[in-house]
C-alpha cells in the first residue's frame, strides 16, 4: 500500500542548473517554478510516499544513502547528511559496513531534524564477512548482537527503525568457484567463496543472525528487521526458524537490468509479504550508459524531466522503495524531483525502460540467484 505524507522541502533553483537536464528543459522547468511561485507564494512541502511494511509501520519510500561517495569518511557523510535532510530527504540508509555511522550521527545532529521525524536504516554485516566488523562462524548470534549494539553506539540512538542483515555470508566449500566474497574488489581471507544458502553451514549462519535481530526487535531497539541481497534459497533457509517474517528486502534494481524481475526474486518477496527497496537504482558504476540511453533521453525529454528522474520513475511505479545517494545539492533536489508535479510514465514507456539491458549487472545474482 502506497500512502503520501507531507515533509518540508527546502526551495533551491539550484536544482535547474543540473548537468542531468539539458538546457531547454532548465529554462521549462524554471519558468514552471516562477509561476507556482507567483501564483502561490514559496514551496514549502513536497509530498513524498510511504509504504506500509508487512508489521504495520510506514517507511519513506526514497531515502539517502551514505554507502556511497562518502562512504568511511565520516566527516564527508556528516555534511552530506546534514545537506540531504535540509533538501528534504525523509530518512538515512547506512550500515555498519560504510564505516561512517559517526558522521551520520553527527550530520542528523547538525541538520535540526528530530530524530523522530525521521527514518533510520542500519545493517549488520553478515557472518563470516571479515572485511570492516568481524562476525565469526561459531559466534553468529552473539556476533550479531553486538554488532546491533555497536550500530546504536555509533548512531547515536537507542532505536533504529529497520535492521538488515546485510547479504548472506560467506563459508568455505561453496558451490561457487569464484574466489571472492560479496564483491569483486573485495576479496574476503577469512571465508573467501561466495554464499550457497542450500548448504547446511550458511543456512545456520543466516538463522542465527535472524534470531538475533529477532531479540533486538521484540526488545523494541529496532522498529523492524530485513535482509539485504537475499536470493530466494536464503530467504528459504531463514523461514525455518523465523517467528517475525522480514519486512523488506534490499537488493541492487534499476532500469536496463533486462526486466521489472531479474530472476523471479522480487515476486517471490512480494508473494510473502516482503517490501523491497532498490539500492543503486541508477546503475552504480553503469550510470553513464543508462543516463545517455536514447531511450531513456527521449522519454525525460517528453515529460521535461531528466533521465535520473525517469529511471528514479520507474522504480517507484513498480511498486518499489530506493535508496539514492550524492552529495550534490541539485542531484539531490533532482531526486526528491521525482514525486514533484503529478507526473507518472505510461505503460509503453515503462515497458520499454523495462526491456533494456544496458547495464544488467546484478550483485545479487552474482552472489546466489542462480543456485
Amino acid at each position: 500500500a502506497i500512502h503520501w505524507v507531507n515533509l518540508d522541502v527546502h526551495s533551491s533553483f539550484r536544482f535547474f542548473c543540473s548537468t542531468r537536464m539539458s538546457t531547454a528543459m532548465r529554462f521549462v522547468n524554471f519558468v514552471a517554478v516562477f509561476v507556482t511561485l507567483w501564483s502561490f507564494g514559496p514551496v514549502g512541502a513536497t509530498d513524498i510516499p510511504t509504504v506500509t511494511l508487512n508489521n504495520g509501520i510506514r517507511m519513506p519510500v526514497m531515502l539517502w544513502g551514505s554507502g556511497g561517495p562518502t562512504q568511511e569518511n565520516a566527516t564527508s557523510t556528516q555534511t552530506a547528511v546534514k545537506l540531504a535532510l535540509q533538501a528534504g530527504f525523509p530518512g538515512i540508509d547506512t550500515a555498519n559496513h560504510y564505516h561512517n555511522q559517526v558522521g551520520v550521527a553527527l550530520g542528523i545532529a547538525d541538520s535540526g531534524v528530530s530524530r523522530k521525524e525521521l527514518w533510520l536504516e542500519t545493517k549488520v554485516e553478515p557472518c563470516g564477512h571479515s572485511l570492516i566488523t568481524p562476525i565469526l562462524p561459531g559466534n553468529c548470534y552473539n556476533g550479531t548482537l553486538g554488532a546491533f549494539e555497536q550500530n546504536l553506539k555509533q548512531l547515536d540512538t537507542d532505536q533504529v527503525d529497520i535492521t538488515l542483515i546485510h547479504a548472506p555470508p560467506c563459508v568455505p566449500n561453496s558451490t561457487w568457484a569464484d574466489p571472492q566474497c560479496m564483491w569483486p574488489d573485495q576479496p574476503d581471507a577469512v571465508y573467501p567463496q561466495h554464499c550457497n544458502c542450500a548448504a547446511s553451514e550458511p543456512c545456520s549462519m543466516m538463522q542465527a543472525q535472524w534470531k538475533a535481530l529477532e531479540v533486538m526487535y521484540h526488545a523494541g531497539k529496532t522498529r523492524a528487521i530485513g535482509v539485504s541481497n537475499f536470493c530466494a534459497p536464503c530467504l528459504e533457509c531463514i523461514s525455518k526458524v523465523a517467528t517475525v517474517t522480514p519486512a523488506l528486502n534490499q537488493l541492487q534494481l534499476h532500469v536496463g537490468m533486462g526486466g521489472e524481475d531479474p530472476g523471479g526474486l522480487i515476486k517471490y518477496c512480494q508473494d510473502r509479504h516482503i517490501a523491497v527497496q532498490a539500492y543503486s537504482p541508477l546503475a552504480a558504476d553503469q550510470h553513464a550508459k543508462l543516463l545517455t540511453n536514447p531511450t531513456v533521453t527521449a522519454i525525460a525529454e517528453a515529460h521535461g524531466k531528466t533521465t535520473a528522474q525517469v529511471c528514479l520513475r520507474w522504480v517507484f511505479q513498480l511498486g518499489h522503495a530506493l535508496a539514492t545517494s550524492t552529495v550534490s545539492p541539485e542531484y539531490m533536489q533532482d531526486d526528491l524531483g521525482v514525486f514533484a508535479g503529478g507526473w507518472s510514465l505510461t505503460t509503453a514507456e515503462m515497458d520499454s525502460l523495462s526491456a533494456l539491458t544496458v547495464a544488467p549487472d546484478s550483485i545479487v545474482k552474482s552472489m546466489c540467484l542462480l543456485q
